[in-house]
């Protein structure tokens, strides 16, 4: 690495380095596989799920949830007891990938769209997630991907300029949300994949 290569890489967290599937919570407190499917596709959606990303309350996402279906507030306490078990073992590949370039002398951050609620203690559960040296959780800063304000506040929090990152996320719209905010973006579909994206950026040795 060039001295005057001072670029960082960041990382999403959820399907990047670690896998993430609500059917896994929910299947933990209903029992019939098609109500699983139900509930994930129609009631605890992805749309509800920000409600807790952006760092509502409890309270304020029950609410929500029974304002577009009454009578499933319930889904929410269940998802958020059982939410540890949405979670998968930490992906290899980029698992890996940060240790090669942490070893390079690169800097490796975390910006995740993530509930301050259910963020409680995975950096002790993950130990690569304390390699990192630092995370950026959108339910601490009240802002989730793509808004240019959670990249704004990621450079502000560890002092890098737009151009010095380096981020990849498995969301389109938050790849294009980085790059918008002068960001370089690669969307992450394998490990393999961002590597070699990587190594084409000269961030990592072929």
């Amino acid at each position: 690495m060039s001295p005057a290569d001072d670029r960082v890489v960041v990382f999403d967290l959820g399907n990047v380095v670690i896998p993430w599937d609500r059917r896994k919570a929910l299947a933990r407190f209903v029992d019939d596989p098609d109500e699983v499917e139900r509930l994930a596709e129609e009631v605890f959606d992805l749309e509800a799920n920000v409600h807790l990303d952006r760092g509502a309350d409890l309270d304020e996402v029950r609410h929500a949830m029974e304002q577009r279906h009454p009578g499933h507030g319930w889904v929410v306490d269940g998802y958020v007891e059982h939410f540890r078990a949405s979670l998968g073992e930490p992906i290899e590949g980029t698992v890996s990938l940060i240790d090669d370039l942490l070893a390079a002398g690169r800097r490796c951050l975390g910006l995740s769209n993530w509930s301050s609620i259910c963020f409680e203690g995975v950096v002790d559960a993950f130990p690569v997630l304390g390699r990192l040296e630092g995370i950026v959780i959108s339910g601490d800063e009240g802002v989730c991907k793509p808004d240019p304000e959670i990249f704004r506040r990621c450079e502000a929090r560890f002092g890098f300029a737009p151009h010095q990152a380096v981020f990849l996320d498995d969301s389109d719209p938050n790849v294009d949300g980085a790059r918008a905010a002068g960001w370089d973006a690669i969307a992450f579909s394998t490990p393999a994949a961002a590597r070699a994206a990587l190594v084409t950026r000269g961030l990592l040795a072929r």
